[in-house]
Formats: C-alpha cells, sequence, structure tokens
C-alpha cells in the first residue's frame, strides 16, 4: 500500500473517533462515564460483523463493475432481474465471506480496511442514541447487524454497483444515486437507524415549560470530537475512495469544499446561539460544524466553492432546529442527537447535489458521461444550476438523489425499529 495513500487511511479512522466525543459531550456525567467504552465497543461489532458478512455483502460483486486487480474473485451480485451478474439492479453481494472467496487478496483486504471507519461511524450512531435506554444487549446486537447488514446493503446499492448507482445507465437518470463520502450511505442511514430503534423504545412524557438548549456537558470534548472529525473527513475523502473509481475528481475542489462546508456551518450555529440564547452554546456550535461535514459529504467533488458554503450555512442551520424537533415533537430521548445531527443533514445533503453540481467534474461516475454527456464533450455530474457551457440535469438526477433518500431512510428505520421491537416482544 502506498505510503500516502496508507496515511490518509489511517486518518479516516478519526471520523469515529470524532462523533464518538461529540456524542459523549453532550451526555450527563454518570451516563457518559458509563459510556466511555462505548467508541471500541462499536467499532469491535463494526469490525466483527462487517468481517463476517458485511464485506461480501457491500463489494461481494466488485469485479463486476470495475477492472482493479486483486479483486477478480469478487464477482457474484444477486440481482432479481439477472441473477448470474447482477448487472444494473444488484441487490447484495455474495463473495467475500469472512474475508474469504477472492477476499484475502492484498487488494480485497485494503479495501476492507478503507471501507471499515464508515461502518464503525453508522454503528456509532443508534449505539450512542440507545446507552442508558436500551439493555445492553439489545444495543450489541443492533450494533452487531448494522456492521453485517445494514450498513452493507446500502453500500452495496450506491457504492458496490447496486441498484441506486446504476440508475444513471438502466433508467438514465443523471449519474445514477450520487454520494461520494457518505451522505446518505452512512450518516443518513446511521441516523435513521437510531430514529428507528428509539421509536421502537417508545416516545418521552411531554414536556412542559419553554424549550432549552440541551446542555453541555463536556463542552471541550465535543468540539474536540468535531475538529476530528474534520481532520477524518478530509482523510478518507481525499483517499479518494474505490468507488470513485473511473471518474475524474479533483482532490483540491473535494478539500476546499468540505472546509468551507464546516466554516459556514459553524457561523450559522453561533449566529442562532445569539439570537436564542445571547452568547454561544458550545455543543450545539460543535454538532452544527458536524452538520456541515456531513451535509458535504455526498457532493463536495462536484460543487462549487459558493454552494458548499450554502449547503453548510443550510445544515448548520438545521441541526440546531432538528435538536428542537426531536426533542419536543418526536420526544425522543436522543442524548447524542444523532437524528439531528446526522440523518436530516445527510438528507439535505443527497439532495444538494442535484441542486447545486456544476458539470465540471465527475466525468465517468457510476459508468456514465466517461467522456460525452447530455451532448456536451467533457460535462461531469450536473444539477439544476449549472456552470455556463453545460447543459443542466437537474430533474433526472433529483430522481435519482430522492429515490436514495426513500430507499435508505426506510432501510435505516425499518431496520432499527424491527431488530429493537424484536428483542422487546420477547422479553
Amino acid at each position: 500500500m502506498d505510503t500516502e495513500i496508507g496515511f490518509l487511511l489511517m486518518l479516516g479512522y478519526l471520523l469515529p473517533v470524532g462523533f464518538f466525543l461529540l456524542a459523549w459531550g453532550g451526555m450527563e456525567p454518570e451516563r457518559a462515564r458509563r459510556a466511555a467504552i462505548q467508541g471500541l465497543v462499536a467499532l469491535a461489532l463494526a469490525a466483527v460483523g462487517y468481517f463476517a458478512t458485511g464485506f461480501a455483502f457491500h463489494l461481494g460483486g466488485a469485479a463486476v463493475f470495475s477492472d482493479r486487480p486483486g479483486l477478480g474473485g469478487l464477482d457474484s451480485i444477486w440481482s432479481p432481474l439477472d441473477r448470474t451478474r447482477g448487472l444494473g439492479w444488484g441487490i447484495i453481494g455474495l463473495k467475500g465471506f469472512f474475508l474469504g472467496q477472492g477476499a484475502g487478496t492484498p487488494e480485497a483486504l485494503a479495501l476492507f480496511a478503507a471501507y471499515l471507519p464508515m461502518a464503525a461511524t453508522v454503528v456509532l450512531m443508534p449505539v450512542m442514541a440507545l446507552f442508558g435506554r436500551a439493555r445492553g444487549g439489545w444495543m450489541a446486537l443492533l450494533g452487531l447487524l448494522t456492521g453485517a447488514l445494514l450498513f452493507p446493503l446500502a453500500a452495496c446499492w450506491v457504492w458496490g454497483g447496486g441498484w441506486l448507482a446504476s440508475m444513471g445507465q438502466t433508467l438514465a437518470r443523471g449519474h445514477g444515486t450520487v454520494d461520494y463520502a457518505g451522505s446518505g450511505v452512512a450518516y443518513l442511514l446511521g441516523g435513521m437507524i437510531a430514529w428507528g430503534a428509539l421509536t421502537a423504545l417508545g416516545r418521552e412524557p411531554l414536556q412542559e415549560g419553554p424549550a432549552e438548549m440541551p446542555p453541555a456537558h463536556f463542552p471541550l470534548l465535543a468540539n474536540l470530537g468535531a475538529l476530528l472529525m474534520a481532520v477524518g473527513w478530509l482523510g478518507w475523502s481525499l483517499n479518494v475512495p474505490f468507488h470513485a473509481d473511473g471518474a475524474r475528481l479533483d482532490a483540491g475542489r473535494i478539500a476546499v469544499n468540505g472546509l468551507l462546508a464546516l466554516a459556514g456551518a459553524t457561523l450559522i450555529s453561533l449566529f442562532y446561539c445569539w439570537l436564542a440564547l445571547g452568547h454561544g452554546d458550545p455543543l450545539m456550535v460543535a454538532r452544527g460544524a458536524a452538520g456541515g461535514l456531513v451535509a458535504i459529504s455526498a457532493g463536495a467533488p462536484f460543487l462549487p466553492q459558493w454552494a458548499a458554503l450554502v449547503i453548510g450555512v443550510g445544515a448548520g442551520l438545521l441541526v440546531p432546529l432538528s435538536v428542537y424537533w426531536v426533542d419536543r415533537v418526536l420526544r425522543l430521548a436522543d442524548a447524542s442527537a444523532s437524528v439531528a445531527t446526522a440523518a436530516l443533514p445527510g438528507l439535505w445533503g443527497l439532495l444538494s447535489v442535484a441542486l447545486f453540481a456544476d458539470g465540471h467534474w465527475g466525468q465517468g461516475w457510476n459508468g456514465v458521461g466517461a467522456e460525452v454527456y447530455r451532448t456536451v464533450i467533457g460535462q461531469g455530474v450536473s444539477g439544476f444550476l449549472v456552470a455556463p457551457g453545460f447543459i443542466g440535469d437537474g430533474p433526472g438526477q433529483l430522481i435519482a438523489q430522492v429515490v436514495a433518500v426513500v430507499a435508505l431512510g426506510l432501510l435505516g428505520f425499518a431496520g432499527g425499529w424491527l431488530i429493537i421491537s424484536v428483542n422487546r416482544w420477547r422479553r
């Protein structure tokens, strides 16, 4: 493995570390003390689940859509329409269980290590959201199945040559689902798993009195978590993940857009706190900053810089409003704010691609338009607001993004709700 790539891969593991500290910073001291090991537990559950079945379900058909060396044994993806190769409508990979069946090559093992931080981040969201409310065995099962089944299914559909990625070819809907760094596959999915699981546990009693900002029990840890998420996000995104093979991208644009979204979200969250409280709230600002990273993840390579700032501002405003909505309207006891920080900004991030992608980059994304797209030579992923010289493809790309929002949201919510509900019924 190249030294630079290995360094970026290592930085990617700061993503789950940062999210853990961000979630931990909002917990009451006693609850936080008992939750101190949950970061390691979530990583362990993700590693075991992704090792046993997750990698196979996610990338068992990698050779079907990629000619990268060392992946030739991963050549089976199940499809209801084409059961031999799954071209175009792939649902789930079928090779590489327990890292066997062709998954033992250096290239395949490197992919396992590269995607594990995203699996761990997804597992962390429901585990932290449920800590203190659900039994330990329930959380362990939910985390294990998230790493073994729920995340791999979503990743297969979008990042493993599955049906959402292929909508650009099978249904001529833009470039298919575009999600570069996980707005949908990781954050929307993880937040919806947490939402479904919390719903299965039941709503909290109606609170009397005016709404208040959640207390910041460990503000320094929360802000450290947001900063580590930023470093981890840059490391993982600049590593140019496997699902981006064949597409033309600009690393500089990815980094700048990520930082601008982070800045926009931070400043608007701070402004919101000034309006609501008269002073900055460290926990809410940290959560808003994380929301900006979540939202920009889908379209970082494809958006102009002004749009990245707008997306960050939108996410930074969405997070505090969502915290109120989850707490007071849905009445869910989400002390980690996983739903508000991940699910709703992730949804916004997916949709923003169809709004703002300017056509400059992403040629060949999901196998679409490597040379010519919509009769324009060199046009990449395109939304409604394209740069001069390109032809907008907002309606087609929007359909692909909306279908992904619905599919990933339903998978996460139904999975989280079902796993917890079954355990409650068995009591």
